[in-house]
């Protein structure tokens, strides 16, 4: 896997983020009631690398973050365009999803394990920007 540094992300791509997180999150998972289902019983929760992970959960869940993470990828493919790599993209999404976790909502920490959003912020990779 490609090391990020700083993010080659440039100026024009992390002013899209936000827009580019929304429909991410929004337009093809928040709209699914298995969706919001399964992000309140912690059952998923947002990958610093800019994907949903199964916390835990069996083939239904495995199968609804796969059609999620692919939508993601198509989205952050077209954002990245020109702009910087999808990687670079995802991650830096990743930090913005991670960013807007709801207490008792689930993300990836620094160490790969799950956690599970207290009242303060949440663990950010210190790449993020």
């Amino acid at each position: 896997m490609k090391t990020i540094g700083i993010l080659g992300v440039t100026a024009a791509a992390a002013l899209t983020i936000a827009g580019v997180t929304g429909a991410a999150n929004s337009a093809f998972a928040q709209r699914s009631p298995e969706y919001a289902a399964a992000r309140a019983a912690g059952q998923v929760g947002e990958q610093r690398d800019g994907y949903l992970g199964v916390v835990s959960g069996g083939g239904d869940i495995s199968a609804m973050v796969r059609d999620i993470n692919n939508k993601r990828r198509s989205i952050y493919t077209g954002a990245a365009a020109g702009k910087s790599t999808i990687e670079e993209y995802a991650f830096t999404t990743g930090c913005k999803l991670i960013r807007d976790t709801k207490p008792g909502e689930k993300y990836q920490g620094l160490d790969g394990s799950w956690k599970t959003r207290g009242g303060g912020a949440p663990e950010l990779d210190p790449r993020c920007p």
